[in-house]
C-alpha cells in the first residue's frame, strides 16, 4: 500500500463527488420533456449515421474499427441509440441505461 498525502486523497474524492453530482444532473435533465426531445433527436441521428460511420475510408484503416464492423458494430450502435431513446428514469439513483 502506498502512502498518499491527504491532499491527493481529498482531491480525488472531490472529483468523484463532482462526477456523481454531474451524472445526477444529467439524469434529471434527460427525464424532462426537453431531455426526452433531445434523446429522440440524438438517437435518430445516431441511428441514421451509424452505418455510414463504418464506411468512412479514414476510419477503416484502424483495426479496431474493422473488427467492430465485422462484429456488427453498426447494429450495436443502433441498439444503444434505441436504448437511449426509450430510457425513462424510474427512481433516483445511479444513471443506468439497459441495453437488451
Amino acid at each position: 500500500m502506498t502512502n498518499r498525502p491527504p491532499r491527493q486523497v481529498s482531491t480525488v474524492r472531490k472529483i468523484g463527488d463532482r462526477i456523481q453530482i454531474e451524472a445526477r444532473e444529467v439524469s434529471r435533465f434527460l427525464s424532462t420533456p426537453a431531455g426526452r426531445r433531445m434523446r429522440g433527436v440524438l438517437a435518430g441521428a445516431i441511428i441514421l449515421t451509424a452505418p455510414a460511420i463504418f464506411r468512412i475510408p479514414g476510419l477503416r484503416r484502424y483495426p479496431l474499427i474493422r473488427a467492430l464492423e465485422v462484429l456488427g458494430g453498426a447494429a450495436l450502435i443502433v441498439k444503444f441509440a434505441e436504448a437511449l431513446r426509450d430510457w425513462e428514469r424510474t427512481e433516483p439513483g445511479p444513471l443506468t441505461i439497459d441495453i437488451p
